[in-house]
């Protein structure tokens, strides 16, 4: 099981270490001054360490001889050189992707997911990948030599297209572009009598001609297709509309409801 509080007891330090519980105890008793104070508890009190007493003790052991010297490692330690590279190889390999919310997080180049920062409307979650899609255009305009960035953009684009769509028909399921949209054209239809402009229509067909399953974009399967050409700030522009459109709808169909 992934340590999500980053909080490590003796057992889990030992074996991060390769070392044995009794030699851990004799580094936390020796060098106590440079671990978290839950390290050396009050008796009765289970140790529990932090990511930082990893690194710590990772350069310990990295010192520690038959006759260790002591001060030239507790002048390494106070120096933090236990922080830098390559001592706190240690602790990045130990610290999980997704971590526990931290107050010594705030304010670094983090980000949050679930909690209060959970996404929970399909539209908030297609503009996102609209964003991702915006994002990497901007690159590829910046760089024309990066062409590894364009499966990630079409199928960013791709998949908030479809989320788009499921935003209008909120429990529909599956893949299939032309389905969803056909319904949406029956919906819009019976609600507005409104049909969708041919640009609206056409980045449907576009997708769904060279992606039909979400799959094409995302794991690089084949198309059979002849080459192609592709404009990427136009097909910004077109997703930018697609977006507003799908905007428009769904406030609408608030209103009516």
């Amino acid at each position: 099981m992934i340590n999500y509080e980053q909080k490590y007891s003796v057992s889990e330090i030992a074996k991060i270490l390769e070392t044995n519980k009794l030699q851990l105890k004799k580094w936390t008793y020796h060098f106590k001054e440079y671990l978290s104070p839950n390290a050396n508890p009050e008796k009765g009190i289970k140790r529990e360490f932090t990511i930082e007493d990893v690194s710590t003790l990772g350069y310990i052991s990295m010192y520690w001889e038959e006759e260790p010297d002591f001060e030239n490692i507790k002048y390494g330690l106070n120096s933090n050189e236990q922080f830098e590279s390559p001592y706190n190889k240690l602790a990045i390999e130990t610290i999980p992707i997704f971590r526990q919310f931290s107050k010594d997080l705030i304010g670094g180049k983090v980000w949050t997911i679930g909690g209060i920062t959970e996404i929970n409307d399909k539209l908030s979650l297609a503009d996102s990948y609209k964003f991702a899609g915006d994002s990497l255009v901007n690159i590829g305009i910046e760089n024309v030599e990066i062409r590894e960035i364009i499966y990630p953009t079409i199928y960013n684009y791709r998949h908030a297209t479809e989320l788009y769509l499921k935003v209008i028909l909120p429990n529909e399921t599956g893949h299939d572009l032309k389905k969803l949209y056909n319904k949406v054209k029956i919906l819009l239809k019976n609600k507005f009598d409104v049909i969708p402009p041919k640009w609206f229509e056409n980045i449907i067909n576009a997708f769904h001609d060279f992606d039909p399953g979400g799959t094409t974009f995302r794991y690089g399967i084949k198309i059979d297709n002849d080459e192609m050409f592709i404009d990427l700030i136009h097909l910004q522009k077109m997703m930018k509309w697609f977006s507003e459109s799908i905007h428009q709808i769904e406030k609408r169909l608030i209103f009516i409801e």
